[in-house]
């Protein structure tokens, strides 16, 4: 029986220093297994630029790891969006806000 995607753990947000390292987790279900792309700010995430790392679970699970985190260039929304072609797509967004610090 066909499924259409369901977010189960959303991204979370998150502040991290200017050169640490941000990670954000999302796990989506249904069947088939819905396969997740990260946006920033509605855009593809590039897999292009080597500071962003997306490991992809088999359970439909996804991590993008950005590091190091640059600001202004990372201070943006990220969204995980799930999609197994039945139904409507499904989205969650968290924020990333870098600061200079200590």
């Amino acid at each position: 029986m066909a499924d259409p995607p369901e977010i189960k753990v959303k991204p979370r947000n998150l502040h991290v220093r200017a050169g640490g390292i941000a990670a954000f987790y999302c796990a989506a279900q249904g069947d088939p297994t819905p396969v997740i792309q990260w946006k920033k700010n509605g855009k593809k995430v590039s897999s292009s630029q080597t500071r962003y790392q997306v490991k992809e679970f088999p359970d439909g699970a996804s991590l993008l790891r950005i590091e190091p985190v640059k600001p202004s260039r990372d201070d943006a929304n990220y969204e995980c969006v799930a999609e197994n072609g039945v139904g409507d797509a499904v989205s969650s967004e968290a924020t990333l806000v870098v600061f200079e610090g200590m």
